[in-house]
């Protein structure tokens, strides 16, 4: 083990167990000691005296004589640390080879609720190796206000915990919707008996067992933060969706209020072609006002149904329906004024289309009154000649 992954460990550790992080001259410190170096050298390298160095180390190796529960001092530090460490040198070199620096970013935020062994340093030291930002909590109280006051990507939650086991847990985080989605992975010895069923049942996305094998959480873990991953992409997509869906129903709802205000008529026509020779045999309504229904005697929702437009069209105008091809075909504008005899109305209509897509938008307008003023004009002036 190299002085940086105990010091790794060490922090961990004590991150862990007290919250708490080293200072810069403590682990110049755990450098030294490490390394076989005297406290003089680690007080010139930092511009301190030698006294406040010493004293420091001090309290240093009280606090990690408690957290590691066994008296550790400068002369005794690598034996200890070594003789706990649960790594064995095969699998220091193992994740050494594929070890992230967490500077990259992490791949996640783990929270390990586990009791303090030989297992929660190893998880902690290997998760935290491979770029995941892992904290870790000794009991399920602990536990409960660590998750609602910082919410993790996943949970590894041991089964067997003082007063308030794994699966009741898992139980209240289900049942809290704001923690509800957060997978968790059970925890459970070799030697235990493990209730599967009921850890699924509980709402348990999967378990690993003790002893841990690297690769295997490794695996475990990063499947479930895939699958959130997943979930979380597809609530966007959907959210994304519902708002096009929405989008789309106001333009339509506008659209509608537009057609149906206006006092001309207005349609859409698509053409429908030969299947043989692609010539345009007929015309079928893609959208079509009230204004512009009435003027075929037909209702809207009719007029949209009908597949057989070119006859109505010559009622209007003998010569129209070809107008509107060429309109089609060669993207010509046409406009032209034509009179329609509708139950003892004489009306006067404009007609305008023009190409759009394989078809044509067409505008009709009354102007009947416009005819009828232009005629009492004409009737005056003969009267004055």
């Amino acid at each position: 083990m190299t002085s940086e992954e105990a010091l790794q460990l060490i922090e961990a550790t004590l991150k862990s167990k007290t919250g708490k992080q080293l200072t810069l001259p403590e682990k110049e410190i755990l450098k030294a000691a490490w390394d076989n170096e005297t406290y003089t050298k680690v007080a010139e390298s930092l511009f301190l005296s030698i006294g406040y160095i010493k004293d420091l180390a001090s309290l240093l190796w009280q606090r990690l004589s408690d957290v590691f529960g066994e008296k550790i001092t400068k002369n005794n530090l690598r034996l200890v640390i070594e003789t706990l460490s649960p790594i064995p040198c095969f699998l220091e070199e193992e994740i050494a080879e594929n070890h992230t620096d967490e500077s990259s970013g992490s791949k996640g935020n783990i929270l390990i609720v586990d009791d303090p062994s030989e297992n929660l340093l190893f998880l902690t030291y290997v998760l935290t190796k491979r770029g995941y930002k892992v904290r870790s909590v000794t009991n399920s109280q602990m536990a409960l206000r660590s998750i609602g006051n910082n919410p993790p990507d996943i949970i590894l939650l041991d089964i067997k915990m003082p007063e308030m086991d794994g699966y009741k847990v898992c139980q209240a985080l289900k049942a809290d919707e704001t923690t509800s989605e957060i997978p968790i992975i059970f925890l459970s010895a070799l030697d235990e008996v493990m209730d599967k069923v009921k850890a699924f049942k509980v709402g348990g996305v999967d378990y690993i067992t003790k002893p841990f094998q690297p690769e295997e959480v490794i695996a475990r873990i990063q499947n479930q933060l895939t699958i959130q991953q997943q979930k979380r992409q597809l609530r966007e997509q959907i959210q994304q969706h519902q708002q096009t869906v929405e989008i789309l129903y106001q333009s339509r709802a506008l659209l509608a209020r537009l057609l149906n205000s206006s006092q001309d008529g207005i349609a859409a026509w698509e053409a429908v072609r030969d299947p043989i020779t692609e010539e345009i045999s007929d015309f079928q309504c893609l959208v079509v006002n009230p204004v512009f229904a009435k003027l075929f005697g037909q209702q809207r929702t009719d007029l949209m149904e009908k597949f057989t437009l070119k006859k109505l069209l010559n009622q209007l105008n003998p010569t129209l329906f070809d107008s509107l091809v060429k309109v089609v075909e060669r993207g010509a504008t046409i406009e032209r004024e034509f009179y329609w005899k509708k139950d003892n109305l004489q009306i006067w209509y404009r007609l305008m289309a023009v190409k759009f897509g394989d078809g044509c938008l067409i505008t009709v307008h009354d102007i009947t009154n416009f005819k009828l003023l232009e005629y009492k004009i004409n009737m005056e002036a003969q009267l004055l000649e």
